[in-house]
């Protein structure tokens, strides 16, 4: 495409009846040109002639075509010009200031999904902050403020990139702030952004603690979702450690804790404990010794939760539990002090898993999965208690042959679920010795005829594969095992067929 050509189509567009026409024909040629040549990207993006497309007069005279629409058009040019654009480049506001200041949002979007991208495909270089000028810059901390989520979602992830170079500007904390005062949505989208900055360093949580003290402020606000949104927003700050010292010197958890003890006054706060359970869990996960020993009431709070039934809290609750025992020293403190209620809790999974409508079953073997699941070697202590807990299931009696009879369910989500939660178990000794004691359990694993969805193969391949690596078998099964992992997930026996002549 030359720079004429590319002229000449521009001038056509000035003719309505020609709009549609030409920019196809021009989409076309850029679609056939991979490598454009810098004059004609600038050409098109400045141009007031492709913009103009996409003005519609009040007395504008109905198109020929009534059903024509010049967006989807005008976006793929756009976005082709843009592909070819680079951070480094000079003159990138200008080339940009027309699309990100157009009244049209799908426009905008398109001009910051090319700088994340950009942003995302150098994210190596640790100068890239400061490969945005002040004016670009501008124009994302204003897409952060608006209440489109295509402008402000990718905004935040281009701020959480290059605002660490910027903030100590003060037109940046000046923006932050206004931006304080605007929508629910706007407001937790920069606390979202904060608690990203934080957690890179101390230093530059520091510079953002204004933007969390306004988050943490929220917390005495009336309106339940928003406290919900922002404990949701803050436990990711405590995957770092300087983000818990903060969280502690703010005396967040005795805040948040000091909710749940005084529930009872305020009824509308429990609609704050699935929120709650959840910051605390994710907490736990990392820092499992200051929840479980140092917060009692909220795990009281999550086995009554557990204990409860309420299909409301269900989740949380699952999930939550699994997050306490994400470590090892998770385990061994739930054993250790709170063993009755892991039992009770195991046994009210057991009733769960047979009464309650399968996304929550779901739920329930999927949060079991992880409670099993470790990445590294574990302790033969926390085997133990491992072991313990899944003889609580089922009341005790036939825990395997409960969860083989979950297999034989005819829907594949279910029965994935399933065959992953034994995978998880027969990562133990003791769960292959149950599995392998289960009478028929083995014949079914092994039997290819009785599975036909492709999800579900490759789970009974998995747990299948955990076996065959095992020495808990003789030599003819562990051969059949072998076999089966050697052959593959989806094996499918050939059939032949012998014609017999009849007398």
């Amino acid at each position: 495409m030359t720079e004429e050509w590319c002229c000449e189509k521009l001038e056509n567009l000035k003719i309505k009846e020609n709009r549609m026409s030409t920019l196809a024909e021009i989409r076309g040629r850029l679609n056939e040109t991979p490598n454009l040549e810098a004059k004609v990207t600038n050409r098109l993006l400045t141009s007031s002639e492709i913009y103009d497309c996409l003005e519609v007069e009040d007395d504008d005279e109905s198109p020929l075509d009534a059903n024509a629409d010049p967006m989807d058009l005008v976006s793929d040019i756009l976005s082709i010009c843009m592909a070819n654009l680079s951070l480094r480049q000079n003159d990138l506001p200008r080339l940009l200031d027309r699309a990100l200041q157009h009244k049209r949002s799908r426009i905008r979007s398109l001009a910051l999904n090319a700088i994340l991208k950009e942003l995302q495909n150098q994210i190596s270089d640790v100068s890239l902050g400061a490969a945005i000028s002040d004016d670009l810059l501008r124009h994302i901390l204003k897409a952060l403020q608006e209440s489109e989520t295509q402008l402000g979602s990718p905004a935040v992830k281009i701020l959480t990139i290059v605002l660490p170079e910027h903030l100590q500007k003060s037109y940046v904390k000046e923006t932050l702030l206004e931006a304080l005062k605007g929508s629910e949505v706007v407001k937790c989208r920069v606390y979202e952004l904060a608690v990203n900055l934080s957690k890179s360093s101390p230093a530059t949580l520091e510079q953002v603690a204004f933007i969390l003290d306004h988050a943490l402020s929220e917390l005495d606000n009336d309106d339940v979702l928003l406290q919900v949104n922002i404990l949701e927003i803050l436990a990711s700050l405590a995957e770092q450690n300087h983000g818990i010292i903060f969280l502690e010197k703010q005396q967040v958890f005795d805040v948040i804790s000091k909710k749940v003890e005084l529930i009872e006054q305020n009824p509308l706060d429990r609609l704050l404990v699935p929120g709650i359970m959840k910051f605390f869990g994710k907490i736990s996960s990392i820092q499992p010794q200051k929840i479980i020993t140092g917060y009692p009431r909220m795990i009281q709070c999550l086995f009554e939760c557990l204990h409860s039934g309420d299909v409301s809290l269900l989740p949380a609750a699952f999930d939550t539990l699994a997050n306490l025992c994400q470590s090892q020293q998770g385990v061994i403190l739930l054993e250790e002090n709170y063993s009755s209620d892991v039992k009770e809790s195991m046994e009210d999974y057991s009733s769960y898993l047979r009464n309650l409508p399968s996304e929550l079953k779901n739920r329930a073997f999927s949060s079991l999965e992880l409670i099993f699941t470790f990445d590294e070697a574990v302790s033969n202590q926390v085997s133990e208690i491992l072991h313990k807990w899944f003889q609580h299931l089922n009341d005790g009696q036939n825990n395997m042959q409960f969860l083989m009879d979950f297999c034989r369910n005819p829907f594949p989500d279910i029965k994935i679920s399933t065959l992953n939660l034994i995978g998880a178990t027969c990562l133990y000794a003791w769960g292959i010795d149950a599995l392998k004691n289960t009478a028929g359990f083995l014949e079914y694993l092994l039997d290819r005829k009785i599975e036909f969805d492709k999800e579900a193969k490759y789970a009974k391949y998995c747990v299948i594969k955990i076996l065959a690596e095992s020495c808990a078998f003789d030599i003819e099964t562990n051969n059949q095992l072998r076999t089966y992992v050697n052959e593959g997930p989806y094996y499918v026996q050939a059939i032949m067929d012998v014609a017999v002549e009849g007398n």
